[in-house]
C-alpha cells in the first residue's frame, strides 16, 4: 500500500522573487513524499516565507507565524518551518521570541528543507509554479550591489549572482513549454545582470537571446534602475514584438541632494535625459516607478521639488513608500529624521497627484484596441485581464465585459471606459 502524501501549506510574503524561492521549496518537496494545499488549517506542515525589507513587511511576516503558531496548536499542523528575508536579518532573536516555531532556515538554508522533513528521496528537477498557469516569474540572478543607504538587501541577499545565459535561456522554454504565456523577468536590479560572471552587464544580449524563445508570447522587464538605461536596450524592446512596452524604474527620489544622501548612482540630470531618450526612442513605453518620501534630511524644498517633478513627468504608473529606518543601513543613523505626521502628508500629498495623472492617461485610451491577457473570470462573460503596460498584482485590470474567453488566453480589445487605476473593454469588432 503507497504511504499517504504530507498535506503542506506554504505562505509566501513580501515581492516576487520571494515567490521563485517559494517555488523552488514546492518544486523541492513536492515529489518526495507531500502534497500542496491551498488551505492552512489542514496542513500538517506549514511553511511561512517571510519578506524583512521594510517594517511594515516585518510585522506582517511576524502576524502570520503567529496565525500559523495557532493553527498548530488548535490544527493538523506537526510541524511549522519559517524561511526567507525576515529570517536571515534576525533569526537568533526569531528563534528566542517564538520557540513554538520547529525550524528557522535562512536564505542559505533553503535548499536543507529536504532534510529537515526527514526526507531522503531525490529532488525533483521540474519547476513549480505557484503563479496562475499563464505567467511566471524568471529570476535572472539574485543579489545587489548598489548599498542605497535605506536598503538592507544587499546585507539579506548578499551580492550579485547571476545565472548563466543559458540556464536562463532553458528554464525559459522550460515554462512556455509548460503553458506559461507571459516570462516576467527579475532581478533587485535587472541592469546588473552579468557583472560577476561576465565582467560587465549583459541584460541586452540576455533578451535578444530570450526573444527567440518558442512560442514565447509576451516577455516582461522587472526592476531597472536609471543608470542602466541605454540606446541599446531601447532599441532591443522597440524592435522586439515579444517584450512588453514596459519597464519599472525605480527613481526614488529627483532631487540632489537626497540622491546623494540615499547613495544613488544617479542625478537629476542623468533621470531626465534617460527619461527624455526613453520617450524619445520608444515613446509607447509605458513607465512604472516608485518614490521615497520623508528621507532624513528632507527638507519641504525636497519634496516640492519631487512633487513637481511627478506633476510634469506624468508617469503612467507610480508608487510611493514613506521612509522607514532600517536597522544596519546607513540611512537609519542620518540626522534630521523626518517626523511620521509629514511623512504622511507628503506621502498623501504625491499619490493625490499621480490620482489625477493615471486617470487623465486612462481616459485617453477609450476608442482604443488593445491586446489583453486573461488573468480571472469574474462571472459569466466578465474577466480580470491586463494589457502589456500592467504588471500582475501592482498595476492596474482591463474588466473584460460581454466575452467569451479563456483565463491565460490573449485577446485583442476595444477600450470602453475607465476608472481611477482601472479600464473597461469589450471584445474588439
Amino acid at each position: 500500500m503507497a504511504r499517504k502524501k504530507v498535506l503542506f501549506y506554504i505562505e509566501t510574503l513580501g515581492c516576487p522573487k520571494n515567490l521563485v524561492d517559494s517555488e523552488v521549496i514546492v518544486s523541492n518537496i513536492q515529489d518526495v513524499g507531500y502534497k500542496l494545499v491551498s488551505n492552512p488549517k489542514t496542513a500538517e506542515v506549514l511553511i511561512v516565507n517571510t519578506c524583512g525589507f521594510i517594517q511594515p513587511a516585518k510585522e506582517e511576516s511576524i502576524d502570520v507565524i503567529l496565525d500559523f503558531v495557532r493553527f498548530k496548536k488548535e490544527g493538523n499542523c506537526k510541524k511549522l518551518i519559517v524561511v526567507g528575508c525576515l529570517v536571515q536579518r534576525y533569526k537568533e532573536e526569531l528563534k528566542k521570541s517564538i520557540p513554538e516555531v520547529d525550524q528557522f532556515l535562512d536564505l542559505s538554508e533553503i535548499s536543507h528543507i529536504k532534510e529537515v522533513l526527514n526526507s531522503d528521496t531525490s529532488y525533483e528537477d521540474n519547476r513549480y509554479i505557484l503563479t496562475p498557469p499563464h505567467y511566471a516569474y524568471l529570476r535572472i540572478s539574485d543579489g545587489c550591489e548598489n548599498f542605497c543607504s535605506y536598503c538592507a538587501i544587499p546585507f539579506i541577499r548578499g551580492p550579485v549572482r547571476s545565472k548563466p545565459i543559458n540556464e536562463i535561456v532553458d528554464e525559459a522554454q522550460q515554462l512556455v513549454d509548460q503553458g506559461v504565456k507571459e516570462t516576467i523577468v527579475i532581478a533587485q536590479d535587472i541592469g546588473n545582470y552579468g557583472v560577476d560572471i561576465y565582467g560587465e552587464s549583459r541584460l541586452n544580449e540576455l533578451l535578444l537571446t530570450l526573444d527567440k524563445t518558442n512560442d514565447l508570447s509576451w516577455l516582461r522587464l522587472l526592476y531597472l534602475n536609471p543608470q542602466h538605461i541605454t540606446k541599446e536596450l531601447l532599441l532591443t524592446i522597440k524592435n522586439s514584438k515579444r517584450i512588453c512596452k514596459y519597464l519599472d524604474i525605480p527613481l526614488q527620489h529627483i532631487s540632489d541632494k537626497i540622491l546623494k544622501k540615499m547613495n544613488r548612482k544617479t542625478s537629476k540630470k542623468d533621470i531626465i535625459q534617460a527619461l527624455d531618450m526613453i520617450h524619445n526612442l520608444v515613446p509607447e513605453l509605458t513607465i512604472r516607478t516608485t518614490f521615497i518620501v520623508g528621507f532624513p534630511g528632507e527638507t519641504e524644498k525636497d519634496f516640492e521639488e519631487l512633487h513637481g517633478f511627478v506633476q510634469e513627468q506624468k508617469f503612467d504608473r507610480l508608487g510611493a513608500f514613506k521612509y522607514y529606518q532600517e536597522n544596519g543601513t546607513k540611512a537609519a543613523s542620518l540626522p534630521d529624521q523626518v517626523p511620521e505626521y509629514i511623512k504622511q502628508k507628503r506621502f498623501e500629498k504625491l499619490m493625490k497627484a499621480q490620482k489625477t495623472i493615471s486617470q487623465d492617461r486612462l481616459e485617453s485610451f477609450i476608442g482604443k484596441k488593445l491586446s489583453v491577457i486573461v488573468d480571472k473570470k469574474i462571472k459569466p462573460k466578465i474577466y480580470e485581464c491586463r494589457s502589456e503596460f500592467d504588471a500582475p498584482d501592482i498595476d492596474g485590470i482591463v474588466f473584460l465585459e460581454e466575452a467569451d474567453v479563456n483565463v491565460g488566453d490573449i485577446v485583442e480589445v476595444e477600450i470602453v471606459d475607465s476608472l481611477e487605476y482601472d479600464l473597461i473593454a469589450h471584445p474588439a469588432k
